[in-house]
């Protein structure tokens, strides 16, 4: 049930990540860069519908699709997964707009207010539910949520967005129409990494299903979700922190190249030192970790949770080149390095599927991040460096 459920949330994640990674990134990269509040409001327009757009038209695809994918998990499970997936991108939407606002406080109750769709879920498989019914839940508590949004981004705007129209001048048509070409430009992003990583883990867990048992990838996925604690918080802090300030640092030009370069060192300081420590501490301790958040069932070695743990540390390592790759707007570099990470991780345990052991998953995971990291990196400083030659 843990690896169906995280199969279901591979597929919400499908749906909303194609907004979440392309364009809702370019929206907090780029409201950095705006001054006047009515250009916020456009931009703020322009994002929601490039976003619900790209998420509406994944979620149909997958609703057409659910009807021939054959499987312990019923098609309909699928289309709950592809409705909550949707619904998903307009609380979404406000975040990375107050991202860029830096307004991190309101982003914390948002964040806490969210929160419950999934405690509501825990709360709901502690009662014994079936997964349909948990997927019923998390669909009914994301739409009260997505209904409270959808009001309070109507009063943001001033009644602009998603019910009136903006003013009919020629110059908000022409403001609008080039925010959307800006916001656009992250559309292939977003569907390169919303579409392929979500797909590279359903294509993962099968295979690991049909070479070992799902009973085995239960306890994979059971160590990777009590690594989300470092990784989740990590991803949080370059987001929330540094991805507004990378923004503002390249958007300044040649005066800023030099802070730009700082703020990847600081961000590489103060994510990867700690992740470092708190990763050793789950791998010292992830006997009794996985024990307490799922049961003693859930149990792998100690060399299949050291290749994970340093695999989960590069993966960190590469998102801070990441980031900076999408405050430079290297939507293409972006997009060719994606196949880098869990895709390619997917296609090495397709090349080694014979012989698979948990270890050796755990140690593919580790080298297809080590790759990951050495494009992203090499990636920006190549970019950094032709920038500066054209800002000379």
């Amino acid at each position: 049930m843990v690896a169906h459920w995280a199969q279901l949330q591979s597929v919400v994640e499908l749906v909303n990540s194609v907004a979440l990674a392309g364009v809702l990134q370019g929206l907090t990269v780029i409201i950095t860069q705006v001054r006047e509040s009515r250009n916020e409001h456009r931009l703020l327009h322009a994002a929601l519908k490039l976003g619900l757009g790209t998420s509406l038209a994944v979620a149909l695809g997958v609703v057409l699709v659910a009807g021939h994918i054959q499987g312990d998990i019923k098609p309909d499970l699928f289309v709950l997964a592809a409705l909550a997936g949707a619904i998903a991108v307009i609380p979404a939407t406000l975040n990375a707009y107050w991202l860029g606002k830096h307004q991190q406080q309101r982003m914390l109750r948002l964040a806490l207010l969210t929160s419950a769709v999934l405690l509501a879920a825990a709360v709901g498989a502690r009662l014994g539910l079936s997964l349909r019914e948990l997927m019923w839940v998390q669909c009914a508590v994301l739409a009260v949520i997505g209904a409270v949004i959808w009001r309070y981004l109507r009063k943001l705007s001033g009644g602009e967005l998603l019910g009136r129209k903006l003013p009919s001048t020629g110059d908000a048509h022409k403001e609008e129409a080039e925010y959307l070409r800006k916001l656009a430009r992250f559309v292939p992003v977003g569907l390169a990494i919303g579409i392929m990583s979500p797909m590279s883990m359903l294509l993962v867990r099968g295979m690991l299903s049909g070479a070992l048992s799902w009973d085995e990838v239960g306890y994979l996925q059971a160590l990777w979700r009590s690594t989300e604690w470092v990784t989740a918080s990590a991803a949080g802090v370059l987001s929330l922190v540094f991805l507004p300030r990378l923004g503002s640092a390249f958007d300044i030009g040649l005066g800023g190249a030099m802070q730009f370069g700082k703020e990847i060192v600081r961000g590489a300081v103060i994510v990867l030192i700690p992740a470092a420590c708190l990763l050793s501490v789950i791998y010292l301790n992830q006997h009794a970790i996985l024990a307490t958040l799922y049961d003693a069932r859930f149990f792998v070695s100690d060399t299949t949770a050291g290749f994970f743990m340093l695999g989960s540390w590069i993966r960190i390592a590469s998102w801070v080149f990441l980031f900076g790759l999408f405050a430079a707007h290297r939507t293409r570099l972006i997009m060719l390095g994606e196949v880098l990470s869990l895709p390619l991780y997917a296609l090495l345990l397709w090349m080694f599927d014979t012989g698979m052991t948990l270890e050796l998953s755990a140690l593919l995971y580790m080298v297809s991040y080590f790759v990951y990291l050495a494009f992203t990196a090499a990636s920006l400083i190549f970019s950094l460096r032709n920038s500066h030659i054209g800002q000379r």
